[in-house]
């Protein structure tokens, strides 16, 4: 009898060791000699179970049963969704950390200086993974664009809101990092979060001790960003372009004329200049009716402290720098010396 109770003991221990040792082998990564990344979506709304079995079937993990008796006898509920690389050296642990992390996948778009809505709509739209409906991205943006209730004068333009990027202008050139999960309204709203926090601030407190509203100091500073080659030269550039709106003169700016074509063109030809649009600086003797271009930090500062000059006119050289007069007479007298 009691041979029979040792040789049962003995079986026993033997069956918990056995396992004990099968369910720490499933613990180990699936690979730790010859590691590669693997890509998993994660989707809102699925259970633990479900995440475990899709990590089994996607070769994260070595047992979905395994990792989910982890994720009950550690309590844990809240794995968030996204898109995520693992590697096969990633224990089962460390991918439940990831989850609760929500470490997830990133990528990055650069927007530079002086880039319209529409090109920013375009890079969003060349991105391989993830990807984005140029037209919803369009339509989010404005719409929580128009949220920011900036004082503009839209309703008196010829073109129909339909027609004008209500955005332009708005997003602030930097480097952005968004995880891959996010969709149209995500970017939107990552976006627009950043100009109210940045910007806005800045250009109504500007506003505030100027002739011009905050949305008017950002047309300024897109057409300054636009027109000027040269950091140096963007508050002249800035002065011309007050100067000339206080004495009620066309601005005559070639940049608002290229915004206006339907492409854009190495330089401006005089059949361009008769273009019927409101954004024709030719044609209308006020601003455009947005911004034609997001602009840097540089020509925000000239648009809000712009230098103190006389000029009216200027004229670009061959490398990019301009030569400034006060008067058309000098002007045209300067484009004859240099030619």
């Amino acid at each position: 009898m009691k041979l029979k109770r040792t040789a049962l003991v003995f079986l026993i221990f033997i069956i918990v060791l056995s396992f004990s040792l099968r369910a720490y082998s499933l613990m180990e990564p699936i690979n730790e000699v010859d590691p590669s990344e693997i890509k998993v979506q994660i989707e809102k709304g699925m259970t633990g179970r479900a995440i475990a079995e899709k990590l089994e079937a996607e070769g994260v993990i070595k047992s979905s049963t395994i990792f989910y008796l982890l994720l009950r006898f550690k309590g844990i509920n809240n794995l968030q969704a996204g898109y995520y690389s693992f590697s096969t050296s990633d224990t089962p642990l460390e991918i439940i950390d990831k989850l609760q992390r929500g470490e997830e996948e990133r990528f990055k778009v650069t927007i530079p200086e002086g880039f319209t809505l529409a090109e920013i709509l375009d890079r969003f739209a060349a991105l391989e993974r993830p990807q984005y409906e140029r037209e919803l991205l369009a339509a989010e943006i404005n719409k929580q664009a128009a949220e920011l209730e900036l004082e503009t004068s839209l309703e008196d333009s010829p073109l129909s809101i339909d027609q004008l990027y209500l955005a332009e202008g708005i997003i602030i050139p930097n480097t952005y990092n968004f995880p891959m999960s996010y969709q149209e309204s995500d970017i939107a709203e990552d976006l627009i979060s950043y100009f109210k926090e940045e910007r806005l601030p800045l250009i109504r407190e500007a506003a505030e001790s100027a002739d011009y509203s905050a949305y008017e100091l950002l047309i300024i500073a897109s057409l300054i960003e636009e027109e000027g080659k040269l950091a140096a030269e963007n508050k002249i550039i800035a002065s011309v372009i007050y100067n000339r709106l206080e004495q009620g003169m066309p601005l005559q700016l070639d940049a608002t004329v290229q915004y206006a074509l339907p492409e854009r063109t190495s330089r401006v030809l005089y059949r361009d200049l008769e273009i019927d649009s409101p954004y024709n600086t030719y044609q209308i003797e006020k601003l455009p009716p947005t911004p034609i271009a997001s602009p840097g930090n540089q020509a925000l500062k000239a648009a809000i402290n712009p230098a103190e000059s006389d000029y009216l006119f200027y004229f670009a050289r061959g490398d990019g720098s301009h030569i400034f007069t006060e008067s058309y007479d000098e002007h045209l007298q300067k484009q004859r010396e240099l030619n």
